[in-house]
């Protein structure tokens, strides 16, 4: 959303004017400058806008970096499964070795 900022061009354009340039450099000065400052003021606007996009783009990667948690969590449950069935395995093993 473009929006103007209260800048009044033909009042600065006097003050440059007063203080001795010439009114046609002063005319374009005062221009110039409006035309920077419309384009470098972010307004309440654009930064709800910002902030809408940054927590959107946070909520996804949070998204993913829980996705691919519940995964890891997955991963080392089964983990601890297939260790603890090959420790039983080669305890059951051992004992039978042992008592033969």
């Amino acid at each position: 959303m473009s929006m103007s900022i209260p800048f009044d061009t033909l009042d600065y354009a006097k003050k440059l004017e007063s203080t001795g340039m010439p009114a046609a450099q002063a005319e374009q000065q005062s221009k110039v400058l409006a035309d920077v400052l419309g384009k470098s003021v972010a307004f309440p606007s654009d930064l709800v806008a910002v902030e809408r996009n940054l927590i959107s783009k946070i909520e996804s990667a949070e998204l993913k970096v829980e996705a691919r948690l519940a995964t890891l969590i997955g991963e080392i449950s089964l983990g601890k499964w297939m260790l603890g069935t090959v420790l039983a395995v080669n305890i059951a093993i051992a004992l039978k070795l042992f008592f033969k």
